[in-house]
């Protein structure tokens, strides 16, 4: 058989056996991967040593002299109790390669228990390379040392060891398992998928892995550390030699115990240029003064740690020494003993003491001797207990999407299969409880909600003047009581600046909450949380309910909708305090469900009632959001009357009906002009010299020049950093700087952007007429605030009022406004009746399939694929990577 027929009849039994083949290479490679040598990463040594070893002593590594830089032939490492005594040494590259390794230990009764090489990652060793028995290596006594010197033999072993078990290879051999499953989906069940397709879709893959990856290995744990003390601390400042050791009671698992501390010079280990380097350090690996920390639990006294204090024990921020340890609640309390070993000059590394505690853990003073400040004082000794597991929550969240997405896709690609009808509903239900779950982490971690106790100051001034319009001008925000969640009535802190409309504040007065006893107001902080959170909720479920009647059958269509309404993080965000947002949430998707009515020309009282009730509800819960529905309904209104010739339907008695629920509206603002010349009152034109003094004012010496095209572009950026960053008093970390089209939020601003399209498209259609002018009401109120911040800055030199979450009310507008671009451009129709499919190319969102057709609406594979991505991206980019990825920046997160 010649190599030419021999190579058709391979290729030709690949070609029949591609799966088999895949699976065979992949053995291949990945085989070869983990029989080749790679250069080892991050490699330690650690020698475990005999207990009768002495913590702090020093064990010397000698390798082979490297020339040209001989000083690192020799490493040394501290020996420390962690429960056993062992030294560990961060090996340098260079000495991996060494044939020859002589160990010196301290103290002739000390022997080697174990050699082993590992690998370890910011202090927590990952796994072992090798190890060797102390008794297998060579050693001698050497006056007060014992010397142990590894063979040749040994050293390769070791060496060869550690490059088979290289970190690296469980990268190659991750990329290999990703490749290869891609291989097979490819080859299975994504077969038909187009080229282009398949590679998006592995990319992204790709990137979702690598993102639960990083949050689970890179990203670090949250310690929490509770406080012990109200009192300032004292550091000392003792030259003398002294041991103080301070006990207490774990209320949880501890992961890591600090010791505050105060530097001299606040000098760096590795700034050895700085003056005063030497009276501090060493060296970077020894301090000048010399202490040693015990750690031991329980009534057996369980050795935890045992160590000399070195400078890689300091935080970056040099004010505390840590040592991480794993010590449980129920093995009993904890001793820390800090024994300075020799008398000095006045330390330039101080340890601190507390003279009282408040923390219940701690029931007595430090045992102290030789110390010179007495017996009743409490060691500075702090317990880092594990907090929330962001990291964790994230991978759950991760997968359980991913696995939803994946259903999604397959349910929408199968049109009559009975589950593909019953998906949309289970997608709004699950989306709703995923945003029910953010609001005990908004308001337990987070928190910072703007303007929080303005809203209960008003709400208790009306539970305590009752009423239904309040006196704005004597309406303040009360002073906190003694109490928690108390207001003292008798006493402000400032003026009340809000001037908006009363009936959110009534309705949170009608659901209770605030109590008054004499002058003093008692408000329940979560339960009035809980109120507005379901107030909001509610409008979150109504326009879940207009996705679910009114958009085509197809699954992903209504993921994509439901992440649309709730993945901007300051919707829920805003929610979860108390905030007059949440009202109107609610107000404008009543408004929106009542127009939608109105557009399929169901002209009935039910259609006019919740159009008054939205305009009238939002017109008396916050003036931008009555602003955008008031103008986007009366445009309606005049384009069904001029455009439609639709005049018969209005005038009649169902929408006359309707009429007396506008009332308030003229008679409130009414009210509002006569008292006090303005439809919504003013801070300045309320209490013009309070509003002078405050942080509302800067005076014209301290204020900076801005330019108007200065003005603009500070505007914008603020604009657009309020809508994919909380807009809130709680700083979260993350950059706001621009490119707002980074992967890290483009998707939360697209929601924004995209509805902006309609104006630039040419299709005709009611419903884009209708969804247009509901944006030219959003860019009439954007225009109105962005006029009002100018004057502010130019006039009162306050840059402020430039928050884009006042928008998010409008955010099922632009849900319905990007839906209809999809199912335009992105869905098409079939019918086994061609009669039954409307005139003109691709599906429209008025184009539903109605009860007794057969028609049958498909996104376009280049649909899925658009859709899938942009499900991801608001998926990311909202409450997992504004909020969870940012939770070691948050405070509320690191508090006990």
């Amino acid at each position: 058989m010649s190599f030419k027929t021999a190579a058709k009849d391979g290729a030709a039994w690949i070609s029949h056996h591609a799966i088999a083949s895949v699976s065979m290479l992949f053995i291949f490679l990945s085989t070869v991967v983990c029989l080749i040598q790679l250069a080892p990463i991050n490699t330690y040594y650690v020698v475990t040593l005999s207990d009768t070893a002495q913590a702090g002593e020093t064990v010397t590594f000698a390798f082979d002299a490297n020339p040209g830089y001989t000083e690192s032939a020799v490493q040394s490492a501290d020996i420390i109790f962690k429960p056993q005594a062992e030294a560990k040494l961060r090996v340098d590259p260079v000495n991996l390669d060494s044939k020859s390794l002589r160990i010196s230990i301290p103290g002739d009764n000390v022997t080697m228990e174990k050699f082993s090489s590992v690998v370890s990652v910011n202090g927590t060793v990952l796994y072992q390379n090798a190890a060797i028995n102390g008794s297998d290596i060579s050693h001698v006594a050497e006056g007060s040392q014992r010397t142990y010197q590894l063979t040749e033999a040994q050293l390769s072993s070791i060496h060869s060891q550690a490059g088979l078990k290289s970190e690296v290879k469980l990268m190659l051999l991750a990329v290999l398992i990703f490749i290869y499953i891609a291989a097979i989906m490819r080859l299975t069940a994504l077969r038909g998928m187009k080229r282009l397709h398949f590679i998006v879709t592995m990319l992204a893959s790709a990137l979702t892995l690598g993102f639960i990856a990083n949050a689970l290995l890179v990203k670090q744990p949250i310690e929490i550390q509770q406080s012990v003390t109200s009192s300032s601390p004292t550091s000392i400042q003792q030259s003398a030699a002294f041991s103080a050791t301070q006990s207490f009671d774990p209320v949880d698992d501890v992961s890591q115990i600090t010791l505050p501390v105060s530097i001299t010079g606040d000098v760096d280990p590795n700034d050895s240029t700085n003056a005063n380097y030497s009276s501090v350090y060493e060296s970077n690996q020894e301090f000048h003064d010399s202490y040693e920390i015990t750690v031991v639990q329980g009534s057996s006294h369980t050795m935890l740690f045992k160590g000399r204090v070195t400078p890689s024990m300091l935080d970056s921020e040099l004010s505390s020494i840590t040592i991480a340890l794993h010590a449980s609640p129920r093995d009993g309390p904890l001793e820390i003993t800090l024994s300075k070993n020799a008398e000095t000059t006045v330390p330039t590394l101080q340890f601190q003491t507390y003279p009282s505690v408040t923390n219940a853990s701690y029931t007595r003073p430090a045992s102290v001797q030789g110390l010179q400040y007495g017996s009743s004082v409490y060691l500075a000794v702090n317990a880092s207990y594990q907090g929330f597991d962001y990291r964790t929550l994230i991978a759950l969240l991760v997968l359980g999407f991913c696995v939803l997405l994946i259903l999604n896709l397959w349910c929408s690609r199968r049109a009559r299969l009975r589950l593909s009808r019953a998906l949309p509903v289970t997608n709004y239900l699950v989306l709703l409880g995923y945003a029910i779950m953010q609001q005990p982490i908004y308001a337990k971690y987070v928190q910072g909600f703007p303007d929080e106790l303005a809203h209960i100051s008003y709400v208790a001034y009306l539970q305590q003047h009752g009423g239904l319009i309040p006196d704005f001008k004597h309406m303040v925000v009360y002073a906190l009581g003694s109490s928690s969640q108390t207001f003292d009535l008798s006493h402000s802190q400032s003026f009340n600046y809000l001037g908006h409309p009363p009936l959110y504040y009534q309705i949170m007065k009608l659901l209770g909450g605030v109590t008054i006893n004499g002058n003093v107001a008692s408000y329940n902080l979560s339960l009035m949380r809980m109120e507005s959170f379901g107030i909001g909720l509610l409008g979150v479920a109504l326009l879940f309910y207009i996705g679910l009647t009114r958009l085509p059958k197809i699954p992903l269509l209504h993921l994509l909708f439901g992440l649309l309404i709730i993945s901007p993080p300051n919707l829920i965000y805003g929610m979860s305090g108390v905030n007059n947002d949440s009202l109107t949430i609610l107000s404008v998707s009543i408004c929106l469900l009542g127009l939608v009515r109105f557009y399929e020309k169901r002209f009935g009282c039910m259609t006019y009632l919740l159009i008054a009730v939205g305009i009238t509800t939002s017109l008396l819960t916050k003036l931008t959001a009555g602003m955008i529905v008031s103008i986007a309904a009366i445009c309606i209104l005049a384009y069904s009357i001029v455009v439609e010739r639709q005049w018969r339907n209005l005038w009649n008695w169902r929408f006359l009906v309707s009429l007396p629920v506008y009332l308030p509206i003229p008679a409130y603002f009414a009210t509002m002009y006569m008292k006090y010349h303005a439809l919504q009152p003013s801070f300045a034109k309320l209490a013009y010299h309070e509003y002078v003094h405050s942080i509302w004012y800067t005076p014209l010496g301290q204020r900076s020049e801005m330019g108007v095209w200065g003005f603009i572009t500070t505007y914008l950026s603020n604009f657009m950093n309020t809508w994919f960053n909380l807009a809130g008093a709680t700083t979260t970390g993350r950059d706001a700087a621009w490119p707002f089209f980074s992967l890290d939020r483009i998707g939360i601003v697209l929601v924004l952007l995209i509805p902006f399209a309609l104006f630039f498209i040419t299709i005709k259609s009611t419903a884009k007429m209708y969804l247009q002018f509901g944006m030219i009401a959003v860019g009439i109120a954007m225009l109105m605030q962005m006029k009002g911040t100018y004057a502010s800055v130019m006039m009162n030199g306050r840059f402020g009022g430039y928050s884009s979450r006042y928008y998010l009310c409008a955010i099922g507008l632009f849900a319905l406004a990007i839906m209809l671009l999809i199912c335009r451009y992105l869905v098409t129709r079939e019918s086994h009746d061609p009669s039954q499919l409307p005139q003109g190319n691709g599906a429209r969102l008025d184009d539903s399939t109605r009860a007794g057709t057969d028609i049958t609406q498909r996104l376009t594979s280049s649909g899925m694929m658009l859709c899938s991505l942009f499900c991801m991206l608001l998926f990311f980019d909202g409450f997992i990577y504004s909020v969870l990825y940012q939770a070691t920046s948050i405070t509320g997160f690191t508090l006990g």
